[in-house]
């Protein structure tokens, strides 16, 4: 017979259980609020030190939470089931949030348990098809030179160029510059920088996410980010906070590929965003591509 106790001693046992459950959820979102609105600063100089410091994490562990946080986030406002574990959230942090949720719906409708290689089968299926920023889902698309040379003048120059390649870079001609072996998330970032993240997650948001840190800690003086114009996503409204101005291109940009034709025009529009203090300059060399907003953002 089931008595009340037994009944508030299961009760006091889910709970626990629910609790484990979320644990990874409620460590992302709390290392995100700390991240996001610069907790740490206090004591530490970067939240690379914070985590590695306070918590002994490496930046990429604690990227993981927050990126599994964001997509538990995005998930629960339409999905009645949610993943479990970090290891099933994982696979969809490489997809938009609409592909997110698509992907779970899929995979949590087809009648078949919900494990992370499922999740990870579905994830790949999306992947081979063609992906939003570009038609072919490729990453290494090449940024038109009349970007590269706006953004110089603006800088007065391009020191480094964290996510490029040997061919990129004869166009972006960074004072020094990491190729996808030499993995700019784990080198030291100075001066003036050019970003043109990867497209596809999570490193567009890893990329993003840390040239704000590097810039908020004077690492960096001076940046100009061209990305899609995403700006429902926590990497891009992460930028907002401290850019000092962006520019709505008013037309697709044609993406350079590998033979070097204009053959990577985008399925959405893109932004540049500016980081320093030459307003003006961003916008004499920028109004002419689009629209520019500013922002009254101190580091």
């Amino acid at each position: 017979m089931v008595t009340k106790e037994l009944t508030r001693t299961l009760s006091e046992c889910e709970t626990i259980i629910e609790r484990g459950l979320n644990t990874f959820i409620d460590v992302g979102s709390a290392l995100l609020e700390i991240r996001d609105n610069r907790l740490y600063k206090e004591f530490y100089s970067t939240f690379e030190d914070y985590c590695r410091e306070r918590w002994g994490w490496a930046r990429n562990y604690a990227n993981k939470l927050i990126s599994a946080s964001e997509v538990v986030n995005n998930l629960g406002t339409i999905v009645p089931t949610l993943p479990l574990t970090e290891s099933q959230v994982r696979p969809l942090t490489q997809l938009e949030p609409e592909q997110q949720r698509d992907v779970w719906d899929r995979v949590v409708s087809s009648g078949e348990k919900v494990t992370a290689l499922r999740v990870r089968e579905e994830v790949d299926r999306v992947i081979n098809k063609p992906h939003v920023a570009h038609a072919t889902g490729e990453n290494e698309w090449y940024t038109p030179k009349i970007y590269i040379d706006a953004s110089r003048e603006v800088m007065g120059s391009i020191d480094c160029d964290p996510a490029s390649s040997e061919r990129a870079n004869r166009i972006v001609m960074a004072d020094r510059y990491f190729t996808v072996q030499d993995n700019g998330l784990t080198k030291e970032w100075a001066g003036n920088i050019w970003l043109n993240p990867p497209y596809a997650q999570p490193l567009v948001t890893e990329f993003c996410n840390l040239l704000v840190e590097k810039y908020q800690a004077c690492e960096v003086k001076q940046a100009c980010v061209l990305v899609n114009n995403a700006t429902e996503t926590n990497f891009y409204q992460n930028m907002l906070k401290s850019c000092s101005a962006v520019c709505f291109i008013k037309s697709r940009v044609k993406f350079i590929d590998e033979f070097g034709s204009e053959s990577g025009a985008p399925l959405q529009g893109q932004t540049l965003l500016y980081f320093g203090v030459n307003q003006d300059s961003f916008n004499k060399h920028f109004s002419n591509f689009g629209v520019i907003l500013y922002a009254r953002n101190t580091r």
